[in-house]
């Protein structure tokens, strides 16, 4: 599955598929939330099933072809790079939650936040773990830390919906209290899907183009990957996040970026069977180097929680500033990693 586009068409399929996918992601945050409360699913547990798999479609998408033409690059390049931008986001929604006396990591501090970050930490050392792995060591068409990081996600799930019945049904925000939902459980379901399928489809459009445009314009592939491929592809978080945030419920944020950090690495069991070859220990020096950088962010933020920071300065909590002045580090940090 090849997708080749000329240049002429590719800023202009570029601009569309980025407006349809602002457009959708929108949406789907409000039929997320009618979800959760309609079948009680809590907004951590049905956050982070719906929003990590339904966001991620490209990536999965770009995941599998790259299996399948035996790119092992790609498709491990494809999640890492995805997992630390999507973590940085977390400084946008701190800074568009301004408004709030409290910072971000203050509003979703509780069990399910710090569940949920405990288990990206240790999925993501699983994934440091594999790269010491040999690739003849092949255990059931894959690796160990390939099938442990399935099992991880797994008990993570298992354990979110665990807390999630023993607590109370989550409170409705004021916009939900003064508004009837226009959504019934079967337009909501067909919403979901139809959202889905053009997430899928335009986001993998988008990879596709920018990749034309930097390739004609002849911009680094570092820096390509780490700014406008990496903002790109998270088109959907971003969008459904500041939804989110407008809407004032926070803890789907958590869910979407946590959640969905935790769900790609499962993919590289996915390629790894597709392939027959073994991915982590495939992985380059640089995918390593962005593992370890979203694993730091990762743990700024759970700080930012256990401490609850109780204000902001200029617009931000302590821990966003942290971790902004961190990624920024980190980028140059690119150009030295060999």
């Amino acid at each position: 599955m090849n997708f080749t586009i000329g240049f002429q068409y590719s800023i202009w399929i570029f601009i569309v598929s980025a407006g349809l996918l602002w457009i959708s992601s929108n949406r789907l945050s409000k039929v997320v939330n009618f979800i959760d409360e309609t079948f009680q699913l809590g907004s951590s547990f049905g956050g982070t099933l719906i929003l990590s798999v339904v966001t991620n479609l490209p990536e999965i998408a770009i995941t599998v072809n790259g299996a399948l033409k035996g790119d092992t690059a790609l498709a491990i390049g494809n999640i890492l790079g995805g997992i630390v931008i999507q973590s940085v986001l977390l400084v946008l929604f701190d800074f568009a939650s301004r408004k709030e006396k409290k910072p971000l990591s203050t509003l979703v501090s509780n069990k399910s936040s710090l569940i949920q970050g405990l288990f990206l930490v240790f999925i993501l050392a699983l994934v440091i773990l594999g790269k010491q792995m040999k690739e003849t060591q092949i255990f059931f068409r894959s690796t160990v830390p390939e099938l442990m990081i399935v099992f991880s996600w797994i008990a993570s799930i298992v354990i979110l919906k665990k807390i999630q019945q023993s607590k109370t049904k989550d409170e409705p925000s004021e916009s939900e209290k003064d508004q009837k939902s226009p959504y019934t459980k079967r337009s909501a379901i067909i919403w979901l899907t139809g959202i889905s399928l053009i997430i899928l489809v335009f986001g993998v459009l988008l990879e596709v183009t920018s990749d034309a445009i930097a390739s004609h314009f002849k911009i680094n592939g570092i820096i390509f990957g780490a700014t406008v491929l990496a903002v790109v592809t998270s088109l959907p978080e971003i969008s459904g996040g500041l939804a989110f945030v407008k809407a004032k419920t926070y803890q789907p944020i958590i869910s979407d970026i946590f959640g969905g950090n935790s769900f790609l690495p499962v993919l590289f069991l996915v390629a790894t069977v597709i392939s027959s070859d073994a991915l982590l220990p495939n992985a380059a020096k640089t995918d390593v180097y962005l593992t370890v950088v979203a694993m730091m962010i990762t743990l700024v933020y759970l700080t930012g929680m256990v401490l609850k920071l109780p204000d902001r300065k200029k617009g931000l909590g302590r821990d966003s500033w942290v971790v902004l002045i961190l990624y920024l580090l980190s980028v140059l940090g690119l150009f030295f990693v060999k």
